[in-house]
């Protein structure tokens, strides 16, 4: 044989034994069964027994088309139990959960793992180097219910590999993967290095585009991500689409099973500010319809050209607003009725669950009506449009959750309410007219925003529009005949 070809036959087989070298397995033996153990270090000196309880509630997979295969077949979905061998410090140094549980002996787990490092080192035994069986072993326990998605034990995985300084292994990447890695980060308590390693390495991940209501899962799985992650820009894109479009949580009454999973149930108070901002939105366009409502039933004329024909012409835009309105769907013309708000046959008027964007929309439909040639400036268009164009503005620059703003000074960004503190739980009770709401003056505002345009202004004129209790939409008239301002005492 050629000395070549006897070299080249020699490093062959030396490839060959590595590959068989690597493709050894650890096990550890339990109750006369033998389990296969993933060396996350080989010289770990902690086993991780972690047992994945999954449900037939779960609706999701890791890789995704395990879960159709089991559904196909109409197989019971299993459960898993993984053995992981770490390194004790560095889950410590990493995880805050693994520090408080494992770091001293305040927990029976901690106690475990004092105890048998002590008899290893009375028998002269290195943690590192024994096999798995001789290792403490501590059991984690971890359910379907906060992400409703099988296979986790893949990502249990990868995240302590990011722990121990190593690359993920599952691949492709999807974002049900992603939205488990930062539940469980967060779980664990681990989440400043899954955020950073997320942002290294998927930076560039190409999140599905949600275009319409059906992508709502895939919607709030993004802000889930971006939210943990600290993605700020994208946070606050995906949070005012979510508020623009509305979700089917805040339309239904049912605690369905498919809105307890962790992105169906935003975390720090987002949930409730996301549903929030959108009522507060929805209640401000609405007043400013029914601010041109009120206009024109008035006693005040609206059509100042001074012509014979000025009465017959607020009569006749006041006719052609409301026909518009009625026929958008954006008025009810409901009679008043003899049943009590509390029956249950009481008529309500249908809330708009649609999108904001189409609503502006429609209401920038509103045809130029005139009741002749001469009043070409009357109608409802010229007056409807610059504040809806101020609407629109705030929304594109002062809707959306600003990651950083909401972590550090939450009670400035907020648009909900602080509850009333009165003391002794005396409920406060003061008298007071319009004087004591807090008035938004379109005008006024609209200067004021473009005299400082800055991100800040544009989120402080957004949440002062927004969460207004009174709104002026044109400029006031002196009024023909004097009104009584109403008063009401406050509880």
């Amino acid at each position: 044989m050629p000395p070549t070809t006897e070299v080249a036959t020699k490093k062959e087989e030396e490839e060959e034994e590595e590959e068989e070298e690597e493709e050894k397995t650890a096990s550890i033996c339990l109750d006369d069964t033998v389990h296969e153990v993933v060396e996350i270090r080989a010289t770990g000196d902690v086993i991780l027994d972690v047992s994945f309880e999954n449900t037939n509630a779960c609706t999701k997979s890791i890789p995704s088309e395990a879960i159709q295969k089991l559904r196909a077949s109409k197989a019971k979905i299993p459960s898993a139990r993984v053995f992981y061998r770490v390194r004790l410090e560095t889950l410590k140094r990493h995880s805050k959960y693994f520090a408080h549980l494992l770091g001293s002996d305040v927990f029976g787990e901690g106690r475990t793992i004092k105890d048998t490092f002590a008899g290893l080192a009375q028998s002269n035994l290195n943690p590192s180097e024994v096999e798995p069986g001789l290792l403490p072993r501590i059991q984690i326990v971890d359910d379907d219910e906060a992400t409703r998605t099988m296979g986790r034990e893949a990502v249990f995985r990868d995240m302590l590999r990011i722990m121990h300084g190593a690359e993920h292994l599952t691949k492709p990447i999807s974002i049900t993967y992603l939205s488990v890695l930062v539940v469980m980060a967060d779980r664990f308590d681990c989440m400043a290095l899954i955020s950073r390693y997320i942002t290294g390495k998927f930076g560039s991940f190409r999140y599905a585009q949600t275009l319409d209501k059906s992508a709502e899962e895939i919607l709030r799985q993004k802000i889930l991500i971006f939210y943990h992650t600290n993605q700020a820009a994208r946070l606050a894109s995906a949070t005012k689409e979510l508020i623009l479009r509305g979700s089917s949580r805040w339309v239904s009454f049912s605690d369905s099973p498919a809105f307890s999973t962790a992105w169906w149930d935003l975390p720090d108070g987002l949930e409730a500010e996301l549903s929030h901002r959108r009522a507060c939105i929805l209640r401000t366009i609405a007043s400013l319809q029914l601010h041109f409502l009120d206009l024109y039933t008035s006693r005040n004329r609206q059509c100042t050209l001074g012509y014979d024909s000025s009465p017959a012409c607020d009569s006749f835009q006041l006719g052609e607003m409301i026909k518009f309105f009625t026929k958008k769907g954006l008025l009810s013309l409901i009679p008043f009725q003899a049943t009590s708000p509390e029956d249950s046959d009481y008529i309500w008027p249908e809330p708009y669950t649609g999108d904001i964007e189409n609503l502006i929309g429609l209401l920038r439909q509103c045809p130029n009506y005139q009741i002749d040639k001469n009043h070409s400036h009357c109608g409802l268009r010229s007056k409807i449009l610059p504040p809806l164009d101020y609407i629109r503005d705030c929304i594109d620059t002062g809707v959306g959750i600003k990651v950083m703003r909401w972590r550090s000074d939450r009670a400035a960004h907020t648009w909900i309410a602080p509850e009333p503190t009165t003391g002794k739980g005396r409920k406060p009770f003061t008298v007071g007219g319009e004087d004591d709401m807090k008035t938004f003056d379109f005008t006024k505002s609209k200067s004021a925003m473009e005299m400082g345009a800055n991100s800040f202004n544009v989120d402080q004129s957004a949440k002062t529009m927004f969460t207004a209790e009174k709104w002026i939409w044109t400029p006031e008239k002196e009024e023909e005949t004097p009104r009584l301002v109403k008063t009401w005492p406050k509880f």
